[in-house]
C-alpha cells in the first residue's frame, strides 16, 4: 500500500498560491531552548503570524491533542486543517509555515505529529501520505509518511537551508487512485480533513559522538624504552547509518547496530546475528519502529539470534508475509502493532524454550489469532 501512495506523490510538482487565514491568537509556546525557531503545542493559545491555510482554513481544535509526547489525546488541543478540495491541484490545500526566521546556510529540524480519520473508500485506502516540502522548486524534505486512520503518526526531518525562501508546505496527500478528465483536473477532490499538533522548527543538533573507551594504565615493565599505551579503537560514532546488502543499519553502541529498514525492496527478509560495517563487526540486537512498515511484497521473515527488541509497527500490515523464522532467544519486547496486518495464516518458528513466551509476546503485538506459533 504504502508503494501506492508514494508513487502518486513522486511526480509532484504543482504551483501553489498561498491564501486563507492566520490561525490564531496568544501566546506563542517556544521552547526555552536558544536553537528552537518556533515550538506549538497549541494547548494555551499560541501567536502564529507565520502558520497560513494554503487555499484551505486552520482553526484550533480543542479536545483533540497528539499521544506521541504521552498525552491522552483528549486533555488539549491541535490545529485542524479543513475546507480542502476546491481547487484542482491538492497541493494547494495544505498548512504553510513562513520562513522569516530562518537563517540561510543553517541546517534545521522540522517535527510534527499528523492524525486523520478518514476510512477507506471505494477509491481511496486507509493509510494517506503526508509530504513536506519547499517552495523554491517544491522539492520534498525526507521521504512521504504513512499516516494510518485513527493514529497519531510523529514526522520528523531534517533540511539545509540553502536559500532565502517564503514558505514549507506541509501536504495530506492525494493518493490518484482516479484518472484525470480533459481538462487535466482530477476527477475526485480531495476534500479530507486533517490534524497537526507539537510543530516545531530548531536548529539541528548533531547526534553526540560515543566516547573513547576508557584504557586502564599499563604496569610498569622494566625496559630500557618505557612502554607505549595501547591504542584503543573506540569505531564509528553513534548513529551512523550504512546500507549492507539491501537493509539499512544504524550504530547504537560501541558493537551493536539498529535495523532501520530496506534501502532496496525483496519479497525475503534476513536479518543476520552480525554484519560488517567499515571493517568493524557489528550484533543485530534491534529492529527500529516503522521498520518495515507497510512492506506489502515482504513473504518471509529471518530474525537473527542477537536480537533482543522489536519496534512499534515494525511489520505493520506486511500482508503478504507468511513465513517468519525466530533465531533469537533473548527477545525480551515486541512493541504494540509490530505484527499486526501481516498473513492471517502466518506460520512462525521459534526456540522451543521460548514458545509459551514468545506466543505471548506475540499476539500483544497483533498476530493473528489463526497465526501458528510452533
Amino acid at each position: 500500500m504504502r508503494k501506492n501512495i508514494i508513487k502518486a506523490i513522486a511526480g509532484c510538482a504543482a504551483f501553489c498560491f498561498m491564501a486563507g487565514m492566520i490561525i490564531a491568537s496568544g501566546n506563542n509556546n517556544v521552547a526555552a531552548e536558544d536553537n528552537y525557531v518556533c515550538n506549538y503545542d497549541f494547548n494555551d493559545g499560541f501567536t502564529a503570524d507565520e502558520l497560513y491555510g494554503n487555499f484551505a482554513t486552520v482553526t484550533l481544535e480543542e479536545g483533540l491533542n497528539s499521544t506521541m509526547d504521552g498525552g491522552s489525546g483528549t486533555d488539549g488541543n491541535c490545529i485542524k486543517i479543513s475546507n480542502r478540495g476546491k481547487q484542482d491541484w491538492w497541493e494547494k490545500n495544505a498548512l504553510a509555515y513562513k520562513l522569516t526566521k530562518l537563517e540561510v546556510g543553517k541546517k534545521y529540524t522540522i517535527t510534527f505529529d499528523i492524525y486523520h480519520e478518514n476510512g477507506e473508500t471505494a477509491d481511496w485506502p486507509p493509510v494517506r501520505a503526508c509530504i513536506v516540502h519547499t517552495q523554491d522548486d517544491w522539492g520534498q524534505i525526507g521521504q512521504p509518511m504513512a499516516a494510518p486512520a485513527n493514529d497519531w503518526e510523529r514526522v520528523t526531518w531534517d533540511f539545509d537551508y540553502t536559500t532565502a525562501l517564503n514558505y514549507i508546505y506541509i501536504e495530506f496527500a492525494y493518493p490518484e487512485a482516479t484518472d484525470k478528465n480533459e481538462n487535466n483536473s482530477y476527477t475526485i477532490k480531495n476534500t479530507e480533513d486533517y490534524y497537526i499538533d507539537n510543530f516545531s522548527i530548531k536548529e539541528y543538533v548533531a547526534p553526540t559522538a560515543a566516547p573513547p573507551a576508557a584504557t586502564a594504565t599499563p604496569e610498569p615493565v622494566v625496559t630500557p624504552e618505557p612502554a607505549l599505551p595501547p591504542v584503543v579503537d573506540a569505531g564509528l560514532d553513534i548513529g551512523y547509518e550504512e546500507v549492507v546488502g539491501t537493509i539499512l543499519y544504524s550504530v547504537t553502541g560501541k558493537d551493536t547496530v539498529a535495523v532501520k529498514g530496506f534501502d532496496d525492496p525483496k519479497s525475503k527478509i534476513v536479518i543476520p546475528d552480525t554484519v560488517v560495517i567499515e571493517d568493524y563487526t557489528y550484533k543485530v540486537t534491534s529492529i527500529d519502529a516503522n521498520a518495515f512498515k507497510l512492506e506489502t511484497d515482504v513473504k518471509s521473515l529471518t530474525i537473527g539470534a542477537n536480537v533482543t527488541t522489536i519496534g512499534k509497527s515494525a511489520f505493520f500490515k506486511c500482508s503478504s508475509l507468511k513465513k517468519i523464522t525466530i533465531k533469537s532467544a533473548a527477545i525480551s519486547s515486541i512493541g504494540k502493532k509490530a505484527f499486526k496486518g501481516t498473513h492471517a495464516k502466518a506460520t512462525v518458528k521459534v526456540p522451543k524454550t521460548k514458545k509459551a513466551a514468545y506466543k505471548k509476546l506475540l499476539k500483544k503485538a497483533g498476530i493473528s489469532k489463526k497465526a501458528k506459533i510452533k
